[in-house]
């Protein structure tokens, strides 16, 4: 078996087809293509699971390192592929080690100078002559995002939203969504122009399957809540600021509007502070009590009685158009341009 390799170093959480690594990528399995070859290569991180998906769509024969604690079995669930030909392996380090050793040829594409890959394949002197650089596109820096930025003026139509509803807000994210599959993620990221999981395609997506996803981020037992809260979004800009810590918004002014009234018929309960951790109180008072925060427990169903009263959000008057493509009702701009 005639194996080789490409190989990315980790990369920057927000990326698309549009940065030069990528574009190098398929590149390299367009020629790849032709060559009679298998590729070796793994799961389970982003720079592995662009790999991956480029070999796939291109139909090279792939032969895979799984690290554990992954299985085949769920690689080939998220990939859509059966597996047929591959190592398993105790460690991401045991895994990088055997890649790297066992290709009969290396294709850097993009490597950090002293990340964990170039050191490997620094390590051994004999790797060299394995090494190919005609992909290579190391030196290359990724542009920022995008994803920090502060909000110009309010919209009249945001000023006039009503009082009696609770807000779902929504915000760019890194990595997959919850109930998507690697291979989707990364299809998506090589075939965009920019970050494909920006905040307008979080609200697309919830319009388009109906259905806001839970979270058990900081909640109590890891217990899946959809959020809410009451204050209006006029009243809300403090809200969409910058969490370094993150680096990514708090939230940001993409998001769906539903009678408070309604929600209270379908559980929705106001967050209760001082009593003991559960799915709908906390513990302590803290900074964010100031949300005025409601939850539901689980996942939240968009159903038609709830469209029919549902009001729609987004950023920038522009992007009403995108949203109309799945939701027929109220929609405002929280910008004014």
């Amino acid at each position: 078996m005639n194996c080789v390799s490409l190989l990315f170093s980790h990369l920057p959480k927000q990326i698309s087809g549009r940065d030069k690594p990528i574009q190098q990528l398929k590149t390299a399995t367009a020629f790849l293509k032709t060559q009679n070859i298998t590729i070796l290569t793994s799961a389970g991180q982003t720079h592995w699971d662009c790999i991956l998906s480029a070999v796939l769509d291109s139909g090279i024969p792939v032969h895979l390192v799984v690290a554990k604690p992954m299985t085949i079995e769920e690689i080939s669930a998220q990939f859509s592929y059966e597996f047929n030909s591959y190592n398993i392996v105790e460690s991401w380090e045991a895994r990088d080690k055997f890649i790297c050793s066992n290709a009969g040829c290396l294709y850097p594409l993009w490597l950090r100078r002293n990340g964990h890959i170039s050191q490997l394949i620094t390590k051994n002197s004999s790797n060299s002559s394995r090494v190919d650089l005609r992909f290579a596109c190391s030196s290359y820096r990724f542009v920022d995002s995008g994803l920090k930025y502060l909000l110009s003026d309010l919209s009249a139509e945001v000023e006039l939203l009503p009082d009696n509803y609770l807000w779902h807000w929504t915000r760019g994210k890194h990595g997959i969504w919850a109930g998507e599959t690697r291979r989707n993620y990364c299809s998506d990221i090589l075939n965009s122009n920019s970050p494909p999981r920006d905040a307008l395609a979080t609200l697309t997506r919830i319009l388009r399957e109906k259905i806001i996803r839970a979270s058990g981020l900081k909640i109590a037992s890891n217990t899946p809540v959809t959020a809410f809260t009451e204050n209006n979004p006029a009243d809300s800009k403090a809200m969409f600021t910058w969490r370094k810590d993150r680096q990514q918004m708090n939230f940001e002014p993409y998001g769906i509007g539903i009678e408070k009234e309604y929600l209270k018929t379908k559980g929705a309960k106001l967050l209760q502070y001082g009593t003991t951790p559960d799915w709908n109180t906390m513990k302590f008072d803290n900074r964010w009590k100031n949300e005025n925060e409601w939850r539901i427990h689980g996942d939240f169903l968009l159903e038609d009685d709830c469209t029919d009263k549902m009001i729609v959000v987004v950023r920038k008057p522009h992007e009403i158009a995108k949203i109309q493509e799945s939701f027929n009702g109220k929609i405002v701009s929280y910008e004014n341009k």
